[in-house]
């Protein structure tokens, strides 16, 4: 039988499909077959090329198995998925924003596990709770700093005044001493508050308004608060207000961030500490998968 290299360049019946025909181009097969039964054309359509591979799916991409945490019920820990650019929500999860923009989202399924079986705290309920903390502060002020308080009035308040009746206001020189007096009231008005809300956060997750209005302070990670934890919840919400009146606006703001926040109802000076506020009444699931406070 003669070589093939010896056939002259033309179609002829395809060795692999004898129901096609290609075109042998003297040296090897080339173009798309046709039919054996058509007529084939001058010059054999040129093969398509072959198809870039595709990027790998979630479903090709190896999963790492995390071990079951029983502090959140059977199964792994809860995970996170980080925002990507060009990355879309997945499907049955809910956002997570830091200062309004989403960092990444987790699923439902996860936000159940976290909370453990207990409601959120309805944003009115903090805000009640947060009004009687105010005015207990305000008692405690009254009672422990209520002398310098009174001292820094007695120099305020001629200043003030000579403001009023001044035709300049700007000629009127501020007493020496009333940033001093406004610096001890202060600073002995922040130790107050510290002490009023955080030793009492730490045993109970409770401050006196909490208790009233039945919720607490819970830990969204399955470890105890602990000190360093509550300093920077309390930081977040005391400090800007030594940046009177400027502090007062975030102040304000982080109040009011739960009202929106999502997953946990959070306020801003939540999000560091990784706290969230819950309903003491709220259903109880297995202390081994309840997060502790």
């Amino acid at each position: 039988m003669a070589s093939m290299t010896t056939i002259e360049p033309g179609w002829y019946p395809d060795p692999a499909d004898p129901a096609t025909q290609r075109y042998w181009d003297g040296e090897a097969w080339a173009g798309k077959p046709v039919p054996a039964d058509a007529e084939p054309p001058a010059e054999p359509e040129p093969v398509d090329p072959e198809p870039e591979p595709l990027p790998p799916t979630t479903q090709d991409v190896p999963v790492e198995t995390l071990p079951v945490d029983r502090r959140y019920g059977e199964g792994p820990p809860p995970r996170v998925i980080q925002r990507v650019p060009g990355a879309v929500q997945p499907p049955d999860t809910v956002p997570i924003r830091s200062l309004g923009v989403t960092v990444g989202w987790i699923t439902r399924h996860d936000v159940t596990r976290i909370l453990g079986g207990r409601v959120l705290a309805h944003p009115g309920q903090r805000f009640v709770a947060r009004l009687v903390d105010l005015l207990c502060m305000l008692g405690l002020n009254a009672v422990v700093n209520g002398y310098f308080i009174y001292q820094m009035m007695q120099t305020f308040w001629p200043y003030f005044l000579d403001v009023a009746t001044a035709a300049e206001p700007g000629d009127v020189e501020v007493p020496s001493r009333l940033s001093d007096e406004l610096w001890i009231v202060l600073l002995i008005a922040l130790g107050l508050w510290f002490a009023y809300e955080v030793p009492a956060t730490l045993n109970t997750g409770q401050t006196l308004g909490k208790r009233l209005m039945g919720i607490k302070v819970v830990s969204l990670a399955p470890v105890d608060l602990g000190w360093g934890r509550l300093l920077l919840r309390w930081s977040y919400a005391a400090l800007p207000l030594i940046c009177f009146p400027f502090g007062a606006v975030l102040w304000i703001l982080d109040g009011i961030w739960c009202i929106r926040d999502q997953p946990f109802r959070q306020c801003l000076h939540d999000k560091s500490p990784g706290t969230a506020v819950v309903e003491v009444g709220s259903e109880k699931a297995d202390p081994e998968k309840e997060p502790s406070r």
